[in-house]
């Protein structure tokens, strides 16, 4: 028997997301965010982060969901960047966010004590530059899922090493919902 966990999804804003940078779960790619100081008739450049090797070069991919409940849900061993350009008239998309690293989540599935302060499911906010494009940081659990009703279904983008693979989430005896 599983025992449901219901989300209720909040706004995506300046502040939210800012926190969870300041929890080390994403870098936020905003206006103002990464500016640096060249001297005068310079240009200066700063890496945000690199990739590692070993999972290859980067790749740009679509993401479409249709997905009621997060599945796909886990995180990566390696960064990952959301540019959520999309159609604001689709269906609602919900990007749900673990408050904590992957093993701290893990230990908290195996003691039996998940609860719904344990993620943030954010009602994704398509071409803000304030909050619609950010880098989910490596072992950043995380997943996406849309309402059961008809509509288009909602997509964004994705750019992640070549070769990252999802290390999928083991939610049971839990099931999460979006309500």
């Amino acid at each position: 028997m599983s025992e449901t966990i219901a989300l209720t999804p909040v706004e995506m804003t300046p502040e939210i997301m800012q926190k969870l940078e300041d929890n080390g779960l994403i870098i936020r790619l905003c206006p103002g965010h990464h500016v640096l100081n060249p001297a005068r008739n310079e240009t200066q450049d700063a890496t945000i982060y690199a990739s590692e090797p070993r999972f290859g070069p980067h790749k740009l991919i679509a993401v479409t969901i249709n997905a009621f409940e997060p599945r796909y849900f886990g995180s990566h061993e390696d960064n990952e960047e959301f540019l959520l350009i999309g159609d604001p008239a689709t269906k609602p998309l919900y990007l749900i966010i673990a408050t904590c690293k992957q093993a701290d989540l893990d230990s908290k599935i195996q003691s039996r004590k998940l609860s719904a302060d344990d993620f943030i499911a954010l009602r994704v906010k398509y071409n803000d530059p304030e909050v619609s494009f950010f880098t989910m940081l490596k072992h950043a659990p995380h997943g996406e899922v849309t309402v059961d009703q008809k509509g288009q279904l909602p997509s964004f983008y994705v750019t992640e090493p070549r070769d990252l693979i999802t290390n999928r989430t083991n939610f049971d005896p839990y099931l999460l919902k979006v309500v």
